[in-house]
């Protein structure tokens, strides 16, 4: 052997055991690294939907608590007792009154403390009474609010509207006390005759609000992130430490702001971290509160609210266990003294049996880490014989189940635990798996031992030799975040997004079971169709943008006149049906006219677009008709009703007309 073969010998005994090693390893640490990436989506999603919903849950209770104290008799009569004209001894009353609400203001200020302050402001923009965590100013406080956007716009709102101000450093009590972020929710005091009183204003701790948000940031390198529509940093100054409250987000997450000014939901890679985000805007998602319409600066909603995770890398997988780094190192040095000394040493029978106890502990070492894998899948993985009875199952699917692994492998047939609704679909997939295609799939719901149920997926292969079908192999994805998703979108479909209201679709298959209901029970069911009168003059007049608000205020001054059973949606453009179960003829001709009265009533907010005041009238044609017995569709009365609206356009509009069957 010349030098030169010794050396190329020797060299190739160090790389070869390298690269094989290499070869080894790495599709094991990379499947780890693509687990560890679904696992932190999956963790990240799940976060940002729960963060997500407790900011949503907080707003609304608080909408909702403005709303009921908005509502308190005694508070309406104080309002409505401001007159400085009153008698002396009802000025007694007005004290008393004054103080009775400065006490229950005191309280609920102790009760919920989310808030800071309770204000209440008169029709002329003068604070009468004032409540707040600082210690109290000598009574009574007068504050002129004339010229704020809050008492401006709150003037402006409706019953049960509600003005909510961008998030904003406050202070929480004198010039000593601690500087807070607040929130300035404010609605309109209506005494019962509909006599606008004042405005109401509660200053809610934004602090307190964002402050479960911090949740997810116990690992440490989880930041939680949110803006406004402008990108305005809202989270108070101890949530993230590197960002003040009203920071610009591009300064510190410049790739997180292009993310989130790109589209409302999604995720990005923002370097060496992952991103999720979604948007709320408190303008139109409160549907869980009890708001009519929420006002607030259009430029700063809608919200962004942002998940920043560390991107999982091959490198920080190795670093997280020295233990298993120190293993790595020594596999690639044994191997490569392994080369070395069969080069030198000539021994071939000893360097394979050398290398045949390595790779015996190599198999050893993979079959452990594949059957880790498959029991702590993040889907579940089963195998049934033929007959179906359970012969292996893994950890995850038994976690969902709830069962231990003794008490169903070899005792349970895997249909038991498959819903009575799903099981002709299952049964038909395992046939499929058990005959001659070997293959099958369903989608079928588990029945968990706690007695809730998990909606799944299933594909199936068969295993089968010479002897025959042996078992069959079978994998289980969870399905509730798809089909929480459907049910999302399905909702969606059926609604208009301009007025809130339902669309034609929705106005189907309510009048469906309506009719179903009606013909069940003999009550009459009544149909008014609703026609803006001279819209498209609106349209072309002041355009489209002031015919959107005419639309938007037609749909809140008619959903308050209707029962909680009777069905308002859009039909298209400036048309509209309103279904009536349980009404007779003259019920529904009382309703329309009612209607009718509302809306010419009511003019629409249109705000500064060259209409003076602000307000644009308007008025509707309502055709009224009864749906009759034996009609399966809503069809043929919307014709009729359509003839009767005809009729009322025709006869000079702005009235109602009957039309019957």
């Amino acid at each position: 052997m010349t030098l030169t073969s010794l050396w190329a010998r020797l060299v190739a005994a160090t790389v070869v055991p390298i690269v094989l090693v290499t070869a080894l390893l790495y599709p094991i640490f990379t499947a780890q690294l693509e687990d560890r990436i679904v696992s932190t989506r999956v963790t990240a999603e799940a976060l940002l939907e729960a963060e997500y919903e407790g900011l949503l849950q907080d707003m609304n209770e608080s909408l909702n608590q403005v709303l009921a104290t908005a509502e308190f008799p005694l508070l309406r009569s104080y309002m409505a007792s401001l007159d400085p004209a009153h008698s002396p001894a009802r000025s007694m009353v007005l004290q008393r009154d004054h103080a009775q609400l400065d006490a229950l203001f005191n309280t609920l200020l102790t009760h919920f403390e989310r808030y800071t302050r309770l204000a209440l402001i008169d029709v002329q923009g003068r604070e009468r009474l004032s409540v707040t965590t600082a210690s109290m100013l000598p009574l009574p406080t007068v504050g002129d609010y004339t010229a704020t956007p809050l008492f401006q716009e709150a003037m402006a709102l409706q019953h049960r509207d509600l003005y909510v101000s961008p998030p904003r450093l406050g202070e929480t009590g004198g010039s000593d006390a601690d500087v807070t972020t607040v929130i300035d929710i404010a609605t309109p005091v209506f005494d019962p005759s509909g006599r606008r009183l004042g405005v109401m204003l509660f200053t809610l701790d934004w602090s307190r609000i964002t402050a479960n948000l911090s949740v997810a940031r116990e690992d440490g390198a989880t930041h939680i992130l949110l803006a406004d529509a402008q990108g305005t940093w809202l989270l108070p100054d101890d949530h993230a430490g590197t960002m003040p409250f009203g920071g610009a987000l591009a300064t510190l997450w410049p790739a997180a702001s292009q993310a989130l000014a790109s589209r409302p939901w999604g995720n990005a890679v923002l370097d060496k971290n992952l991103f999720w985000f979604r948007t709320h805007d408190i303008r139109t998602h409160h549907y869980q509160s009890q708001a009519g319409m929420i006002v607030s600066e259009p430029e700063t909603q809608p919200w962004r609210l942002g998940i920043v995770k560390p991107k999982p890398t091959l490198s920080g997988l190795l670093m997280e266990s020295p233990g298993q780094l120190l293993a790595i190192a020594l596999v690639y040095l044994l191997s490569t003294a392994f080369g070395l000394f069969w080069v030198l040493s000539h021994h071939r029978q000893r360097a394979l049996r050398q290398r045949a106890l390595l790779f015996s502990r190599e198999a050893r070492q993979s079959a452990n880490e594949v059957q880790d894998l498959y029991e702590n899948a993040p889907c579940g993985y089963h195998s049934l014989d033929g007959e179906g009875r359970v012969v292996k199952i893994n950890r995850t699917e038994l976690d969902w189940l709830g069962y231990r692994a003794d008490e169903i492998i070899g005792k349970r047939d895997y249909r038991d635990f498959i819903t009575p609704e799903t099981r002709d679909a299952f049964d038909a997939a395992f046939q499929q798996v058990v005959g001659p295609a070997q293959e099958g799939g369903a989608e079928c719901e588990l029945l968990c031992r706690d007695g809730t149920t998990l909606p799944v997926a299933i594909q199936a292969t068969a295993q089968v030799t010479d002897s025959g079908f042996q078992y069959s192999r079978a994998t289980v994805f969870d399905l509730s975040v798809r089909k929480q998703l459907e049910e999302r979108l399905a909702k969606q479909a059926m609604t208009d997004p301009l007025t809130g209201l339902g669309n034609r679709r929705y106005l189907e298959d309510q009048a469906a079971r309506e009719i179903a209901r009606a013909q069940r029970s003999g009550a009459p069911l009544s149909l008014i169709v609703v026609d803006l009168d001279h819209f498209k003059r609106v349209n072309d007049t002041h355009g489209h943008d002031v015919g959107d608000l005419v639309l938007q205020a037609f749909a809140s001054t008619v959903r308050p006149q209707l029962r909680d059973g009777d069905v308002l949606c859009r039909m298209g453009g400036e048309e509209f049906a309103v279904l009536l179960p349980d009404t007779t003829r003259e019920q529904a001709m009382q309703v329309a006219e009612r209607l009718r009265q509302a809306i010419e009533e009511s003019p629409a907010e249109v705000g500064d677009e060259g209409i003076e005041g602000g307000r644009l009238a308007y008025s509707a044609s309502l055709g009224v008709t009864l749906v009759s017995a034996g009609e399966r569709s809503l069809k043929p009365a919307i014709k009729r009703a359509d003839q009767g609206l005809y009729a009322a356009k025709e006869a000079g509009r702005n009235r109602t007309h009957w039309q019957a069957g």
